[in-house]
C-alpha cells in the first residue's frame, strides 16, 4: 500500500467551502465579509472578490439586517439559529426567499470573533407551499356552503319547524350544532388567512394614530387581564405621529397578540406593550411572562393550524390566530417575529411601514 497523505485543515476547509451545496459567508468582529463560497456567489450574483471586506448587510440586504441580525442574535443568545426564513436582495435587485442557519464564535469577554451564515434558496419550496395552500383553500371554500346550509336546517329543527322535540333530541341537536359552528369558524378563519396571504383580501388604508389604537386596545383588555390578576403596562415614544394603515386589521393583529399574552400568562404577572419609531417604520412589541415557547417550535408558530401548547388542542383553539396576524402584517409590507425563553416568557414584534406609498 502506498503512503497515506493526511488532509490538512486548510485542504479540508477548501473542499468544504468549494463543494458545500449551500451558500456560506463568514464575517469578522466588525461584520465585514471574510469568506464567500461559490454557492453564495450563485445565489446572490456577487463575486467573492467583490464582497470581501464589505459589510454583510450592504451585500445581502436581508429583511432581517436592520432589526434582528441573526449573527448578532447568535452572539446574544449564545446559540446557533436554525431553520430561519428571510429574504435577500441579489446584485440585480431581485428578491430571493431563503432558509438559513447562523452561528458565531465568541471570546471569553462575550465579544464576537467570527460569524457564519449558511443559506439555501427557498423559491421552489415556497411555490409548493403556495400550491398546497391554494388546493386547501379551494377545498375549504367548497365546504363552506354545505356546512352553512346544514347549520341552517339544524336551527330550523331546534326552533320546532319540523315538530316538537324531546329534551334528549334537543340536547343531541345542540351538540351537533356546536360542532358544526366550530367547523364553520375553522373554515372562515382559514379562508380569511388565505385571502390575506394571497393578497385577495384588500386592505382599507386610512390615516390613523397607532398610539390611540393601542391605548384603546389596552383599555379593552384590562377587564380580562384583571380577572387573571395580570397587569398590562403600555409605553410609547413621545414622537409618535399618524401612520397609513388598515386600522381594523391592525387592531385585529395586535388584539390577537394581547389575547395570547394574557391567555398564556400566570396570575400576578405583567404584560408589556410598547410602541416605537424606527426610521420609516413603527415597531410594536408585546411581551409576556408566560410559559414561553419551546425552541424547536418557535420557527413554526406562524404556520397554519399550529397550536402553541397542547392545551389548545382540547379547546376552541383553531391554530390560525398567529397565521392571520402574519398575513395582516405582511399585507402592510411589514414583518413579524418572536423571541422566547421557555419558562420565562415571549416577545412578539410587529414592524410595519409608517406610510403606504403604493396605495396612496
Amino acid at each position: 500500500m502506498g503512503d497515506r497523505k493526511d488532509i490538512t485543515k486548510e485542504q479540508l476547509y477548501d473542499v468544504l467551502l468549494t463543494n458545500l451545496p449551500a451558500g456560506l459567508f463568514m464575517v469578522d468582529a466588525e461584520f465585514k465579509i471574510i469568506e464567500f463560497n461559490r454557492e453564495a456567489e450563485r445565489l446572490t450574483g456577487w463575486q467573492r472578490a467583490e464582497v470581501l471586506g464589505k459589510q454583510c448587510s450592504e451585500i445581502l440586504q436581508s429583511s432581517l439586517c436592520e432589526t434582528r441580525c441573526p449573527i448578532r442574535q447568535s452572539v446574544q443568545e449564545k446559540r446557533s439559529l436554525e431553520q430561519q426564513e428571510t429574504t435577500l436582495i441579489t446584485k440585480w435587485n431581485e428578491k430571493v426567499p431563503i432558509f438559513f442557519s447562523s452561528a458565531a464564535s465568541v471570546a471569553e469577554d462575550g465579544k464576537m470573533l467570527t460569524g457564519v451564515k449558511i443559506f439555501r434558496d427557498a423559491t421552489e419550496r415556497k411555490k409548493l407551499e403556495s400550491q398546497k395552500k391554494n388546493v386547501i383553500s379551494i377545498f375549504a371554500h367548497d365546504l363552506k356552503a354545505p356546512v352553512s346550509i346544514s347549520g341552517g336546517f339544524l336551527n330550523r329543527l331546534l326552533q320546532g319547524k319540523a315538530g316538537e322535540l324531546t329534551e334528549k333530541q334537543k340536547a343531541y341537536l345542540l351538540l351537533i350544532k356546536k360542532e358544526i359552528d366550530r367547523l364553520e369558524k375553522y373554515i372562515l378563519h382559514f379562508l380569511d388567512v388565505s385571502r390575506l396571504e394571497s393578497g385577495q383580501l384588500q386592505l382599507s388604508y386610512e390615516t390613523c394614530n397607532p398610539d390611540e389604537i393601542l391605548q384603546e386596545l389596552v383599555s379593552g383588555f384590562q377587564i380580562k387581564a384583571h380577572l387573571k390578576k395580570i397587569s398590562i403596562q403600555y409605553t410609547a415614544d413621545t414622537q409618535i405621529t399618524s401612520i397609513v394603515a388598515d386600522k381594523l386589521q391592525l387592531e385585529r393583529a395586535v388584539s390577537n397578540l394581547l389575547d395570547n399574552a394574557i391567555k398564556y400568562s400566570p396570575a400576578n404577572s405583567e404584560v408589556e406593550i410598547n410602541l416605537k419609531i424606527i426610521g420609516d417604520f413603527i415597531l410594536i412589541t408585546v411581551n409576556d411572562q408566560g410559559q414561553g415557547i419551546a425552541e424547536d417550535k418557535l420557527p413554526y408558530i406562524f404556520d397554519y393550524f399550529f397550536c402553541l401548547h397542547e392545551a389548545d388542542k382540547q379547546t376552541d383553539g383553531v391554530g390560525l390566530g398567529l397565521a392571520a396576524v402574519k398575513g395582516i402584517v405582511e399585507a402592510h409590507g411589514g414583518t413579524i417575529w418572536a423571541e422566547s425563553i421557555q419558562g420565562k416568557g415571549s416577545i412578539f414584534y410587529i414592524k410595519i411601514p409608517r406610510s403606504q406609498h403604493k396605495h396612496l
